[in-house]
């Protein structure tokens, strides 16, 4: 459809076209309804192409619904960065390859829902003032189902009561505003139900969180993990839902990366790619994580491929010998001589005491590999910061290897101790030493600093798997996404709260709920330091933790959860806070899985700032104390 105006296409079937399924293009005040686009009468996949409706060139004011079927195209409707004022109205939107609606446009931002319960068929959340808000059931976030529609209030709040049960069984919401733009589906729900009330008694609005970029923000030690960049591709069929483009990292907000080249596990090498080459796009990724604010630690994993390929095997355990050795330096010197000017962390090896593997070194070989790495970096670049560690658990054997590491006489000499403290773990299944792991790392940091270490720590690749991303067999231990989400924020809060740096492996770009968890807590923790306030919290729950920040604006925040099993709908615990001495000006509750803020009710008794009613819930809730003077 070009340049034409006041038509209606409806009740066709459009399916199996190469291109688009219908284009509007420079065309305005048109409506299509009733249309199966991309499946036939009995369902079936027979998808378009390209787009099942692509609207384009300033096309405006066109109406997409009711009733349309639009089901397995690229995406559903995707609307181009100069069309504006259209509406996608009542219809049914599923299984599309990569978006339900697509907009390109700046449009208005998808609304979220903050409660939910499946079986009452209730619904609330937020979006902007007076919003027609249409909510649908999917398998996952489009929307099959249209169950209803409903109004949001001049603050920008919605509810909606359908009066049965929706169908399920996860729920997302659009959002159509007074122009008649309508907004990309929400973040879809998990679970049966969900209740997002911070503080009983406290009918003060809530807001959505606003996120920022990583250059806008300060270093919050929150990072990404990946591997591989000679096959990304290859790195995508083990890890399906990591980051690997920057847009991606700089969304999230965070501001670590941890990468190599190479890949960092001996059963994922890649012989047919030289390493003492850089291809010229890595380049340009890793310029543009340094000129976006990102600090970067390579993991100098070192595969000998040359020595390889001229059919030699490689020892295990390695670094036994002074050639193989000289030959290690000589990789490290060219990767920190090429990389100086953009990357400051310089990881020695990952990973090294995978026994009976070419990841395998012996901890005394480790140890002299190190001495001898030392001189060798510094040289090329005084002001690096040398890593060493990374061993793959604090269990048994590797929590041995490390502790040798940390009494040996290298330590004076490197910068950063690390570890991998925690796949799948959580008191459901590794109760003993989930709750002994804060003791394990004090024990970490009195051996290293008794031992002549001044320098930082950090946990790297944290990760908590759905059954259907769990990459290895050996992974039995797995969660609903909404449980991932919850062990993820209390670990890189936790981590933070003891003063270490976290990464994790994946960043779950497939898994909303964890995606905005971790977009939350890099903007709410950007330039947040460890610190003690003196806090007293009165509650039945006796598992309560809690982690005290200072902002460099003044502003403290205060992280506490219930530290049990996390399941997938808590209501919360009721609790007093008591700080002593504090008396901030305003106090902000903030809810890092439900993407809001709230202002608390407080008071300010002697001196002593108190918050009751506070419902603590099984995943940290933040809150901010803000002394309006200093923000």
């Amino acid at each position: 459809m070009y340049n034409c105006q006041n038509n209606t296409i409806k009740n066709n079937l459009i399916i199996n076209n190469k291109e688009d399924g219908i284009k509007i293009e420079n065309a305005s005040h048109n409506t299509i309804k009733g249309n199966l686009i991309g499946t036939d009468i009995n369902g079936l996949d027979s998808g378009n192409y390209e787009r099942g409706i692509k609207i384009v060139d300033n096309s405006n004011h066109n109406i997409i619904g009711p009733n349309n079927i639009i089901a397995y195209n690229l995406n559903g409707v995707d609307i181009g960065e100069n069309s504006t004022y259209n509406t996608i109205t009542q219809n049914s939107i599923y299984n599309n390859r990569e978006k339900g609606i697509k907009l390109c446009n700046r449009g208005i931002a998808a609304p979220f829902i903050t409660d939910f319960d499946l079986g009452t068929g209730t619904i609330a959340g937020a979006t902007y003032a007076n919003c027609t808000v249409e909510i649908f059931s999917d398998g996952s976030d489009e929307g099959e189902i249209y169950e209803g529609r409903t109004t949001a209030d001049g603050a920008g709040f919605f509810t909606f009561n359908k009066g049965t049960s929706f169908t399920g069984p996860c729920l997302t919401a659009t959002a159509t505003d007074t122009d008649g733009n309508t907004s990309e589906f929400s973040a879809p729900t998990s679970g049966t139900r969900r209740s997002s009330i911070l503080q009983e008694e406290n009918d003060l609005p809530k807001t959505p969180l606003q996120h920022k970029q990583s250059r806008e923000l300060e270093d919050n030690r929150i990072g990404a993990f990946f591997s591989g960049l000679w096959q990304p591709e290859k790195y995508l069929e083990v890890f399906p839902e990591s980051v690997l483009d920057a847009g991606t990292i700089f969304n999230l907000g965070l501001k670590r990366v941890r990468l190599a080249i190479n890949d960092l596990d001996w059963d994922r090498v890649d012989w047919t790619k030289p390493e003492f080459s850089i291809d010229p796009g890595i380049d340009d990724f890793i310029t543009s994580l340094a000129d976006n604010g990102i600090t970067i630690t390579y993991v100098l994993s070192f595969w000998d491929k040359e020595k390889v390929a001229g059919g030699k095997e490689l020892q295990c355990p390695r670094f036994k010998t002074e050639n193989q050795i000289q030959r290690y330096l000589d990789f490290v010197r060219f990767i920190v001589h090429h990389f100086k000017d953009r990357i400051q962390y310089y990881e020695i090896w990952n990973e090294p005491d995978i026994r009976d593997t070419i990841q395998w070194i012996e901890v005394e070989d480790y140890v002299n590999l190190v001495r001898r790495a030392v001189p060798v970096i510094r040289q090329e670049y005084p002001e690096a910061k040398i890593v060493v560690g990374s061993t793959p658990s604090l269990f048994s054997s590797s929590r041995d290897y490390l502790f040798t590491i940390l009494g040996s006489d290298i330590m004076p000499l490197v910068d950063v101790v690390e570890w991998h403290p925690m796949y799948t773990t959580s008191p459901e299944y590794d109760r003993e030493y989930y709750y002994n792991y804060p003791s394990i790392v004090q024990k970490i940091k009195r051996m290293a600093s008794s031992h002549g270490f001044e320098g930082e720590y950090e946990g790297d690749e944290l990760t908590w798997r759905t059954p259907e991303h769990a990459i290895h067999e050996s992974w039995t231990h797995t969660y609903s996404e909404i449980k991932c989400a919850k062990y993820l924020a209390r670990s890189i809060v936790m981590h933070l709260g003891m003063d270490v740096a976290v990464t994790q492996i994946g960043h779950y770009t497939e898994q909303v709920q964890l995606f905005h968890t971790i977009q939350n807590l890099c903007t709410i923790m950007a330039g947040a330091e460890p610190i003690s306030l003196p806090v007293k919290i009165q509650s039945k729950a006796t598992n309560i933790k809690s982690y005290s920040f200072s902002l460099s604006n003044g502003n403290k925040l205060i992280a506490l959860w219930t530290d049990g099993v996390a399941v997938d709908d808590d209501p919360g615990v009721k609790a007093t806070l008591i700080s002593n001495g504090f008396s901030p000006q305003k106090v902000m509750g903030i809810d890092v899985l439900n993407d809001f803020e709230q202002q608390l009710v407080t008071n300010i008794e002697n001196g002593n700032l108190v918050i009751r009613n506070l419902l603590v819930k099984d995943y940290p809730i933040v809150i901010r104390l803000i002394d309006i003077t200093s923000s």
